[in-house]
């Protein structure tokens, strides 16, 4: 670093351009790697700064066709209808995202040595790499204080083999006059939602997971988010079910 010391006679005797010139010879790389490392972590940083809180998340678990069918956006959109603004921030917004796992036949079954039974493509097929990121998914939204979800059949009878505890509350006790089945779902179809599911919606259902069951459920954070969440699906409720 002798060579590059940044003295006042070197400079006059050289020349800025010169002096420059050796240096840039000698420091490119390690100039470059530096420079990119700041323009890097200084887009991480504006990036977090600037991300987008969601008021509430919706998460629907389902088959990869029935994801293919749903206008994403739409959905979306829809749901702020019925959402108020939790943090006063950026007005309401609500995140509608989906683990899509692929059909699943006898043919590319593999169940030999899981725990469960839970079914999910052989190995050798080329839906293991969808499964895999669809289940990685789900288990981070299940980490999370989300509290709204969306199932089919076989995915909630999947989830369920691989637990032993009631994770989702019981919708029949908190409105009892509405058509609830299994004491925990309510059908899309008898929602303001079943038009925006279409053909799909007659297999797919609301639940609501169980505060016991949501990470740091003792935090006033998460119990006042999962308050609001609360409210959140009552209005949707109050709205599909006007009269009760």
């Amino acid at each position: 670093m002798d060579r590059f010391r940044f003295r006042k006679e070197d400079i006059q005797k050289r020349g800025w351009k010169e002096w420059l010139k050796n240096y840039w010879f000698y420091y490119k790389w390690p100039t470059v790697i530096v420079l990119c490392s700041l323009i890097l972590g200084g887009s991480i940083v504006y990036s977090m700064l600037n991300q987008m809180e969601y008021d509430a998340t919706v998460y629907l678990v389902c088959r990869s066709d029935t994801a293919a069918a749903l206008d994403v956006e739409n959905l979306q959109n829809k749901f702020e209808n019925y959402a108020g603004d939790y943090d006063g921030k950026d007005g309401i917004n609500v995140y509608f995202g989906y683990s899509a796992l692929p059909m699943v036949s006898e043919d590319n079954t593999d169940v030999e040595g899981l725990e469960s039974q839970v079914v999910r493509p052989d190995q050798e097929t080329e839906d293991i790499r969808e499964y895999l990121a669809a289940t990685t998914a789900l288990a981070g939204e299940m980490d999370s204080d989300t509290a709204i979800y969306i199932f089919d059949e076989t995915q909630y009878n999947e989830m369920m083999e691989d637990t032993d505890h009631p994770i989702f509350i019981d919708l029949s006790e908190k409105y009892p006059d509405l058509p609830i089945v299994d004491g925990c779902k309510l059908m899309v179809k008898d929602t303001v939602f079943a038009n925006d599911f279409l053909v799909v919606s007659d297999e797919l259902f609301f639940v609501v997971r169980d505060l016991a069951y949501i990470r740091n459920h003792d935090k006033q954070k998460v119990i006042d988010h999962y308050g609001y969440q609360m409210d959140f699906f009552d209005a949707i409720v109050q709205a599909s079910f006007p009269q009760k």
